[in-house]
């Protein structure tokens, strides 16, 4: 086998690099990252430069999605219905993300997941893939409302939780 000379090498350790960014980037479907602050899906970043990002929760600024959570739980339950999947496991995943000044939900996700004690837990990753899936669906956020006459630049911070008994949707929080 031919040896590499040294030369070669920074060119081939930069080829393998991209290729692994290149790869990176295309993979992103569905992918979960752990880290120390939480559990993440699909962390790519789309925040609106217009929009500021304080830690600003969606009761701080009156957003509240249309819909009810009894509706949300009955569309939940048909949409995964229509998986045709079984699930199991009894608990909590709760997906905590931001919407921006313009009611679009950014994409970096937390995904906090508890037995139905409260202690962590990892559900089977369907499960969680699907509900992300729905979560994506939802798409009538609330704008902040106007103050001064001027559009609020802020986005905001907000949740859902699921709660699962015996793998299947019963409840929707908040």
């Amino acid at each position: 086998m031919k040896m590499i000379r040294n030369a070669h090498l920074p060119k081939i350790i930069k080829y393998i690099i991209c290729s692994l960014l290149l790869f990176d980037f295309l993979v992103v479907k569905g992918q979960n990252y752990i880290l120390p602050e939480g559990e993440f899906m699909d962390t790519v970043l789309d925040m609106n430069p217009s929009c500021k990002n304080y830690n600003v929760y969606y009761y701080n600024l009156r957003c509240k999605y249309p819909k009810s959570s009894f509706s949300i739980l009955k569309d939940v339950q048909s949409f995964l219905l229509d998986r045709n999947e079984i699930y199991s496991g009894d608990g909590y995943i709760t997906f905590r993300f931001r919407v921006s000044c313009n009611g679009v939900v950014e994409k970096r996700t937390q995904v906090m997941q508890t037995d139905k004690n409260y202690k962590n837990y990892h559900f089977d990753k369907r499960l969680v893939d699907a509900l992300f899936s729905f979560l994506k669906t939802l798409d009538k956020w609330e704008i902040p409302k106007p103050h001064n006459g001027e559009p609020s630049p802020f986005s905001y911070i907000t949740f859902i939780t699921f709660k699962v008994k015996n793998g299947k949707i019963s409840n929707i929080i908040p």
